[in-house]
């Protein structure tokens, strides 16, 4: 017992040592009330500064709401990154439908175009490419025969003229007229 109390005696006296903390000086300048008129936050001035004081539930809720937000921004810059990968999948797509067009236009001028070449092929192939052309008639006042005979290399000909006393050529072309 005589140690319990010479140690309360000792612990008394070092307390009695320690200097005193100084007092913080603070003082409430206004109250906040919310839109029922209770208390919910007050402006304080500490050592001649104004601060905000608030409750600890009103702390909790906005570290959750902090937390909320951030997590809502993360959410809006994924989505923006999606918004900019479909605009430009868009925009790849309105180009590539763009250059599809440009060789669809130049696929058929070409299918027309060899369209043309085989029709042209098709004709010159249905022409004849050498011909032989005989002919029989007579001139003026000479009635006797006179024959006409020429030879053909596709549309170029060539023909000869012979009569007893007349004999002449001519040189000529062949034009399709319907």
């Amino acid at each position: 017992m005589r140690a319990l109390l010479l140690s309360m005696a000792l612990l008394s006296c070092a307390a009695a040592r320690l200097p005193a903390q100084d007092s913080i000086p603070i003082r409430v300048v206004q109250v906040l009330k919310d839109s029922s008129g209770k208390e919910v936050n007050y402006i304080v001035q500490v050592r001649g500064k104004l601060m905000l004081a608030i409750s600890q539930s009103q702390a909790d809720t906005a570290q959750i709401v902090n937390a909320e937000l951030k997590g809502a921004l993360a959410k809006l810059k994924a989505r923006d990154t999606l918004v900019a990968r479909y605009e430009n999948a868009l925009a790849w797509s309105d180009s590539t439908i763009q250059r599809q067009r440009i060789l669809i236009a130049q696929l058929d001028s070409l299918y027309h175009g060899w369209r043309d070449v085989a029709s042209g092929w098709k004709r010159l192939a249905g022409e004849p490419w050498l011909t032989f052309d005989f002919g029989l008639g007579e001139t003026g006042r000479d009635h006797n025969p006179a024959v006409l005979a020429g030879l053909g290399i596709r549309r170029f000909r060539i023909w000869g003229f012979l009569q007893e006393a007349n004999a002449g050529g001519a040189i000529g072309m062949s034009l399709r007229l319907f």
